[in-house]
């Protein structure tokens, strides 16, 4: 903030007529020599002013210091020079105080007390000390014998000022915070009995005749009481009471301070109350710091506390188990020393178990994940940094959740690990999630696997279907163009009658196969159920086959057990059934093979086995022998006709009779066996006649 000039004037005369003022007090206590006192509080003056308003107003030292020396009667270089002198204690004073850390005028400190009590209360009475005796003795006011002596005087007159009056002015010029009536009435009372204390040493209210008995130190109790109890204003206060009224008794001839030489009797009690001065601002600024510690304190106990109650509140909402162990995780002897709350919550255990029992976590660990929970944490810790870790936890209630732990390691201060912390999450819905999420995609590639089978079956089949729909069509084709020729005699024609119907036929079958797969399919097919001999429908069937099987030279050979009971179902559909078994085995043998029929009864079933001595059936290819669309060999050059679906027919059909069927490899490798079981039918049994 700016000085405007008139304020600034205003301040520099009212600060040097309090310097005149304080100076012509001082120096009416001079006996040494007319310009040196044995107490000067205008150094204290001096040094409070450039503190408080700022060192531009050393004018107004320099000022009061030239005018109350020059009424002294030297000459006006000896005053200029005494003045210089003074403004430059203060200068100096004020510029050391201001370094570094700068100069709290509180004095509530010890470094503080300590510098004001080097800086202004010991070296810059030193400045002016210098250079005022030397301006004395150059002037010829004062003679150089006597420099050492008036020297002495002049440092110890201006110390005191400065520890006196000083304090005492920044004391009372810093807004201060209101005493209560208690307050007030204490620090009445300390003064009051200080001012009675100090008059009685010092003042000459002692009783009797004597005096100056030497009871400087009654005076020290109600010192220690200021600085314990009051403000910097009350304590300077004090100190400054108690030497005024030591001053004015000694100087009276009052107190233990007292000899022949008045300027020795002042200095002597001048270093009495500097020293109880001291004392009284030291333990001033002890007791401000102590209770700026207690503050702090306070207030850092208080910080701490709403940081643990707010941490407690962070954890107690922690959706997991939060912790804290000593020790390796994988040893028995572990000890959990925290555990938050929301571990009964989330397991059921209670804080007491867990802290309780050593090693507590790994007691509850599923069976399955134990071992390897126990060697994750174990690296984790000998990591001595931190990691996750996944495992199942068993409650209390024996449920079994998945949880998720994230853990970092303690170190003690050799950087040795020495346990480890951190929060443990149920984590069971999210691994369900991820479960079904996996099983979804399971199905959804089986079930696109599926479809590609699907479509590529399909495709097989329609190419299948347009082949052998092509084929004999073909020969029909032909040879009705030959019939159409008129140039074939009598024998080519019945051939070509024959092939023409043989293949007419083949075609007609092809057609019934794929409308039976479409009832199939929509449900549609429908059997007529009547007891019918199982071996009727078997000779019926290879009467069919036979032809084919005469064309390869292929032997068919029976057994029926005549103990065969019967068995109810559709006969045609039987037949149909029994046709496509032997249609596949003299398909797929060699010429001249032999393909076995037989039929036995197996307790309440009837039992029928078609099979050959072919190649057998393909391992890979047996669970699929019986699908629609499904054939070993779908390649378009494959040996052996058909559309894959005889089997898939004669299996659904099969199962409308409440049969089973099956396929097979004899045990040598060689050859296939197609078996069919149907529930046999028992006959009532004739009732006696009772007549």
């Amino acid at each position: 903030m700016r000085i405007t000039p008139l304020p600034f004037l205003g301040i520099v005369t009212a600060v040097g007529l309090v310097y005149l003022l304080a100076a012509q007090l001082g120096l009416s206590l001079a006996s040494v020599h007319i310009n040196v006192s044995p107490v000067w509080p205008p150094t204290g003056v001096a040094i409070a002013s450039l503190l408080l308003f700022g060192r531009s107003l050393w004018p107004a030292i320099l000022l009061g210091a030239f005018v109350a020396n020059l009424w002294t009667g030297v000459s006006i270089p000896t005053a200029l020079g005494i003045a210089v002198g003074n403004t430059l204690e203060a200068v100096v004073a004020v510029t050391l105080l201001s370094r570094g850390r700068g100069f709290n005028k509180s004095l509530d400190s010890v470094v503080d007390a300590v510098r004001f009590l080097i800086f202004a209360v010991i070296l810059s009475p030193m400045v002016s000390a210098t250079i005022g005796n030397l301006s004395l003795c150059l002037g010829g006011a004062a003679e150089w014998e006597q420099f050492g002596r008036l020297w002495a005087t002049w440092w110890l007159g201006d110390a005191f000022g400065a520890l006196v009056v000083a304090p005492f002015l920044l004391a009372w010029s810093a807004p201060s915070e209101k005493s209560s009536s208690r307050s007030v009435v204490e620090s009445s009372l300390l003064l009051l009995f200080l001012f009675a204390a100090a008059m009685i040493v010092f003042g000459g209210w002692f009783p009797g005749r004597v005096k100056d008995y030497p009871l400087g130190q009654l005076c020290l109790p109600f010192l220690i009481w200021a600085a314990l109890r009051f403000n910097l204003r009350v304590v300077t206060a004090a100190v400054l009471l108690l030497s005024g009224v030591a001053v004015w008794g000694t100087s009276r001839g009052y107190g233990g301070f007292v000899h022949e030489s008045p300027n020795e009797s002042l200095l002597l009690l001048q270093a009495f109350v500097g020293a109880s001065a001291l004392m009284t601002l030291v333990i001033f600024a002890v007791i401000g710091e102590r209770k700026r510690t207690e503050a702090a304190k306070l207030a850092l106990a208080a910080e701490l506390q709403r940081n643990r109650r707010r941490i407690e509140d962070i954890v107690a909402h922690v959706p997991g188990v939060v912790w804290e162990a000593w020790g390796k995780p994988d040893e028995a002897n572990q000890q959990i020393d925290f555990v938050s709350g929301y571990v009964e919550k989330m397991l059921g255990y209670s804080e007491e178990e867990w802290l309780s029992t050593p090693n507590f976590w790994l007691a509850i660990v599923a069976e399955e994940d134990r071992e390897r929970a126990a060697r994750e944490a174990a690296a984790i810790f000998n990591s001595r940094e931190g990691g996750v870790t996944r495992f199942r936890w068993m409650t209390k209630e024996g449920q079994e959740i998945w949880v998720e732990a994230h853990s970092v390691v303690i170190h003690d201060e050799n950087g040795e690990p020495i346990g480890m912390r951190g929060v443990t999450m149920d984590i069971t819905p999210a691994v369900r999630a991820e479960q079904d999420r996996s099983e979804l995609l399971r199905r959804e590639r089986n079930a696109r696997s599926e479809a590609e089978e699907a479509n590529r079956l399909r495709d097989e089949f329609l190419a299948t279907v347009s082949h052998e729909l092509r084929t004999p069509l073909n020969a029909i084709i032909g040879w009705s163009r030959l019939l159409h020729s008129d140039q074939l005699d009598a024998g080519v024609i019945k051939h070509a009658v024959e092939v023409i119907e043989r293949n007419a036929w083949a075609q007609k079958q092809i057609i019934e196969d794929i409308l039976d797969v479409s009832r199939i399919i929509t449900g549609k097919l429908r059997i007529g159920l009547a007891p019918i001999e199982l071996a009727s429908v078997v000779n019926a069937a290879i009467d069919v086959i036979q032809p084919a099987a005469d064309a390869k030279q292929i032997k068919i050979q029976t057994t029926i057990d005549p103990t065969v009971l019967r068995v109810k179902g559709d006969a045609e559909r039987l037949q149909q059934v029994v046709w496509n078994l032997l249609s596949n085995a003299v398909k797929f043998t060699d010429p001249g093979g032999i393909v076995e029929v037989a039929i036995r009864q197996r307790g309440n079933n009837v039992e029928l086995n078609v099979s050959d001595n072919g190649p057998g059936i393909a391992s890979e290819f047996l669970p699929h022998a019986f699908e629609r669309f499904s054939q070993a060999d779908s390649s378009s050059t494959r040996r052996h006709s058909g559309l894959g679906l005889g089997l898939a027919i004669a299996r659904h059909l099969v199962e409308l009779h409440g049969g089973t069927i099956k396929a097979e490899n004899r045990d040598q490798g060689t050859g296939a066996v197609l078996s069919i079981t149907l529930p046999a039918l028992r006959m009532p049994q004739p009732t006696s006649d009772p007549s």
